[in-house]
């Protein structure tokens, strides 16, 4: 088994990780915010080369991912990337209309929201319907909580959290930055952090589960549709294979009782599974 210690970025902070070790598990893989992340700094163009390259990286490891669409993302110019997602096998599931916070929204403002996406989201969706929660928050009260879960069950659709959360888009956002500046080594610099802080949340959250379940899950591992992923998903997953994971679908991991357990936490945060079974946030 591999140790790793490495320097992880966050919040713009470098930090010296301890060693550890990650026990092989299964994976399944989700990406968030389909066609693709901050459509006013990416043309259509690099848009569908981001899909593309996030195809041929899940394809290199035989992956069928699910993905989350924004509705109102797609149009004229980003619908050839969506298209290509699913037509390389991938599922597609709704994220929103425009990915509020739900704990801002009216339960009518958040059925609008869920059903204008699942309305221009009818052509792609033949098969199971999956719902992501933007920021992974699904209300800050029972009440709240209960009333978002009948709306998604009046139009079909089954939640799908993570186990896996992390900061990855963070580091996207710098590593756009970098590039913008022409800063290669500090794009590649950043790269690196964002393989290490991969790492260790998975370890993190292994871990966690291990503390609060006192078993292994299937995992579910939070990503998006991103630059910093169309340059460097393969080398993470390449990653995950040589630790010995087991790439899963969606639907094989939502199969874990870890799924349908009672989720106790309810509040302002967005939170890992293994976190809402518990009731808490882990430090």
């Amino acid at each position: 088994m591999n140790l790793l210690k490495a320097t992880t970025y966050i919040f713009g902070l470098s930090l010296t990780l301890l060693p550890f070790s990650a026990a092989a598990q299964e994976i399944a893989i989700t990406i968030d915010d389909l066609p693709y992340v901050i459509p006013s700094r990416t043309t259509p163009e690099d848009g569908l080369r981001y899909v593309q390259s996030i195809n041929e990286a899940l394809a290199n490891h035989g992956i069928i991912a699910t993905g989350f669409a924004v509705g109102q993302q797609i149009n004229d110019g980003s619908i050839p990337a969506l298209q290509a997602f699913a037509d390389a096998g991938h599922t597609i599931g709704n994220h929103s209309w425009s990915h509020p916070d739900v704990g801002t929204l009216t339960i009518e403002e958040f059925r609008k929201e869920t059903s204008e996406t699942d309305q221009i989201l009818s052509e792609w969706i033949d098969g199971p319907r999956y719902y992501r929660f933007p920021f992974l928050k699904e209300g800050e009260t029972e009440d709240a909580k209960a009333a978002a879960t009948q709306v998604l069950a009046d139009l079909g659709y089954q939640n799908v959290p993570v186990t896996i959360d992390n900061d990855e888009w963070r580091f996207n956002a710098d590593y756009l930055d970098a590039i913008a500046l022409g800063d290669t080594a500090g794009a590649e610099q950043i790269a690196d952090q964002y393989l290490a802080h991969m790492q260790e949340r998975t370890a993190h959250f292994q871990n966690l589960a291990q503390e609060a379940l006192g078993r292994d899950v299937k995992h579910i591992l939070l990503l998006h549709m991103n630059r910093i992923n169309a340059d460097h998903l393969d080398t993470l997953l390449d990653w995950y294979a040589s630790e010995g994971w087991t790439f899963i679908t969606v639907n094989d991991a939502m199969a874990d009782p870890l799924y349908s357990a009672p989720d106790i936490y309810a509040g302002a945060r967005g939170l890992s599974q293994i976190e809402r079974v518990m009731g808490r946030k882990s430090e």
